[in-house]
């Protein structure tokens, strides 16, 4: 097994293992659900009525549930036996299969989709950081989206201010892992595999000149990571202070290019791009 197959195996095992908590851990994580409301409303600016959805990564399906709910044409697809199993218990729960198609698919294989056009292709909470080269899944784009499409990607950048805050503490590793140009072990649920971080530049650099960004910002510069739960649960107020702060100052610099996560969404003109 090369090296690529090993991370992709590991990956499958630990969010299929995390498959069965996730839900239960979201709906208890302040700082996660409203980090999910934040993407939705930058989704919902970008979409149109009708459009169809392509998302990689889906997880158990929280954002696919969302779209269809909200009259969109979702695809899901994610590497996971385990999340593809929670996504099909709820669409058939939310009796959504007329609106939700779903297929066992890494972003590193989206050469079996083709043949398919979306209005929007979209990744949520970092789950492109866990392949070694963006490029692998970047250059399918121009295939599987219409003319003037959207991808929105939703990724881990290099800088994150909380975890560099960990330097205080005596974390020092922890603080300056998103810098290691070869990868990050992660560890979720006994599973070990690669994460790497993606900067504003390298994912422009990645798009190419058919793809225009429209929209960026940080998501959770001054709000705590999610797994800070003990901040959260003793100063609700200055969460809820650091989340009015976030949703103010997000869009423009320096806010704009770090957090925990970045929010970045392109239009694919490769016709206007040529003129």
């Amino acid at each position: 097994m090369n090296g690529e197959d090993h991370q992709l195996n590991q990956i499958n095992f630990a969010f299929s293992k995390q498959s069965e908590i996730y839900d239960d851990y979201e709906s208890s994580n302040n700082v996660l659900r409203w980090m999910r409301q934040q993407v939705y409303d930058v989704a919902l600016k970008y979409l149109n009525p009708g459009n169809t959805i392509l998302e990689l990564n889906s997880g158990t399906g929280t954002d696919a549930v969302f779209f269809a709910k909200n009259g969109f044409n979702v695809f899901c697809t994610d590497l996971s036996d385990g999340m593809i199993h929670k996504i099909q218990i709820k669409i058939d729960k939310e009796n959504l299969n007329d609106k939700i198609r779903v297929q066992k698919c890494s972003f590193t294989e989206l050469y079996k989709l083709s043949g398919e056009k979306f209005d929007f292709v979209f990744s949520n909470f970092g789950g492109l950081n866990c392949i070694d080269d963006l490029r692998k899944v970047i250059n399918h784009f121009s295939n599987l989206l219409k003319i003037n499409g959207k991808v929105m990607l939703v990724i881990m950048p290099p800088v994150c201010l909380w975890e560099l805050l960990q330097i205080f503490r005596g974390k020092f590793k922890f603080a300056f892992r998103r810098f290691n140009k070869s990868g990050t072990l992660s560890n979720v649920e006994g599973f070990t595999f690669k994460t790497y971080y993606y900067s504003k530049s390298d994912i422009k650099k990645f798009l190419g000149n058919n793809f225009q960004i429209v929209h960026q910002q940080g998501l959770a510069f001054f709000t705590p990571l999610p797994q800070m739960e003990k901040i959260q649960k003793k100063f609700p107020k200055l969460l809820k202070l650091l989340n009015k702060l976030d949703e103010s100052l997000s869009r423009f610099f320096p806010f704009n290019l770090t957090g925990d996560h970045l929010i970045l969404v392109a239009e694919y003109s490769p016709t206007k791009n040529q003129n």
